[in-house]
């Protein structure tokens, strides 16, 4: 689905849905008192990737500036306006995510199995470790990269090259959008799953056959590093500490199937090389 004017424009927004039932329209409806002559552009298959569809959306895309996000986003009041004026500092802008209203145990176990480096406060900073989610790029940064996405727009793929060729990519706190309820525990589960394995496979293209061999029993200690990790970035935001918590046996399960899924990627490269 696309929303657009027949004049040509500044921003594209690319929403890829992962099929929460009424994301998509509450996702419209934040954007829409802020999106007049903005081009809007949502895709949505099922079982799909949603680093497919972005690739797909961005395809499509004519705008300028290619803003991307995903259904259960609600972006900020001041969304647009902010990632038009941080765009111009940089080649790609990365925000921050923060909790929704509403949220249940299994979706507060999502944002903290995601979002706690994106979670406010922190500081600006140069960085390509960016929330694809809530994530600002120039038309000519993704055109750069074009060739590197065919198989799905993989943020931290794209990210890191064009920091490799120079790019200024920046993580900035003004760019704010809310997470909403997730799909559920079972297709987060599978999704951590899949992108697990795709991020062991894209590393292990670049490794050698011994480094993979090790990356199969070192997923083991994976789990663990996900979780300090968690807990450090709460913790010292003095924030949502209980919440964390609370979720902490789900947070575990869902490091525990991207760990499963790391080791078998790198089983796949080993199969390639």
């Amino acid at each position: 689905m696309s929303i657009s004017s027949a004049e040509p424009v500044a921003v594209s927004v690319v929403i890829a849905s992962n099929g929460t039932p009424g994301s998509v329209d509450a996702c419209l409806a934040a954007l829409e008192p802020q999106a007049e002559g903005v081009e809007v552009i949502v895709r949505e298959r099922e079982g799909a990737l949603v680093p497919e569809l972005w690739r797909d959306g961005i395809d499509e895309a004519t705008g300028d500036i290619v803003c991307l996000t995903i259904s259960v986003m609600r972006p900020a009041d001041d969304w647009l306006e902010t990632a038009c004026r941080l765009v111009g500092e940089a080649s790609v802008v990365g925000g921050a995510v923060e909790p929704g209203e509403g949220l249940r145990l299994r979706d507060w176990a999502e944002f903290f199995c995601r979002y706690t480096r994106d979670m406010l406060p922190f500081a600006p900073r140069e960085t390509a470790d960016l929330p694809g989610d809530n994530a600002v790029y120039t038309r000519d940064a993704v055109a750069s990269t074009s060739d590197l996405y065919r198989d799905g727009f993989w943020e931290p793929e794209v990210n890191s090259a064009l920091r490799e060729r120079g790019r200024r990519l920046l993580h900035s706190p003004e760019l704010v959008v809310y997470q909403g309820r997730s799909a559920g525990f079972g297709t987060f589960l599978r999704q951590r799953l899949v992108h697990g394995r795709t991020y062991g496979r894209q590393r292990g293209a670049r490794f050698s056959k011994a480094r993979n061999i090790a990356g199969i029993p070192a997923a083991l200690v994976v789990p663990v590093l996900l979780m300090t990790r968690t807990f450090r970035e709460v913790f010292s935001r003095r924030r949502l500490r209980l919440r964390l918590v609370a979720a902490t046996p789900l947070l575990l399960v869902y490091d525990v199937a991207w760990a499963v899924g790391e080791a078998a990627g790198h089983l796949d490269s080993l199969r390639a090389q």
